[in-house]
């Protein structure tokens, strides 16, 4: 009597640990699908965003050739680190200001600048959803396992 009795309590132990088991190996399945998709969108939005760059220092360089976009006219703008993309991006602002905005010769560069403001505020705000998500739990557990980092942002924080 005594057996069965155990022996029904350790198959009840048994079934549970395997059904917990399960559980817990299809939400780390949806969990990680779940990162990989919001880091597909944030990466996606990086790529537009370094294209978009350089397009504009080609474009800024070539019709102006500004003396301060000299030392970008060549480099790889992906390989930059990112501190290196923010003075980029301040020196396109300050080159920015002196060109007119209502001649037709500049309309394309114009054109191209606010396309660039447009995509880096979307992949900020894509960046600031997804590095908020990776530091919730159990998020945050799955990103220390995948070794994934958090994005930077372009905006100066106020």
């Amino acid at each position: 009597m005594h057996l069965t009795f155990f022996s029904s309590i350790i198959l009840d132990i048994a079934i549970f640990i395997a059904v917990m088991m399960v559980i817990t190996g299809v939400s780390s399945f949806f969990i990680i699908k779940d990162i990989q998709k919001e880091y597909k969108k944030v990466y996606r939005a990086h790529s537009k965003f370094e294209i978009e760059l350089r397009k504009l220092v080609n474009l800024m360089y070539k019709f102006m050739a500004h003396s301060k976009l000299e030392p970008y006219n060549d480099v790889v703008i992906k390989q930059l680190p990112h501190e290196e993309k923010r003075n980029l991006l301040k020196i396109i602002d300050e080159v920015y200001e002196s060109v007119d905005k209502e001649s037709e010769e500049t309309k394309y560069i114009v054109e191209t600048y606010q396309n660039l403001e447009e995509i880096r505020r979307t992949r900020d705000s894509k960046v600031i959803v997804f590095n908020q998500k990776i530091t919730l739990f159990p998020f945050n557990f799955y990103v220390k396992i995948m070794k994934l980092e958090t994005f930077h942002t372009f905006f100066d924080k106020q």
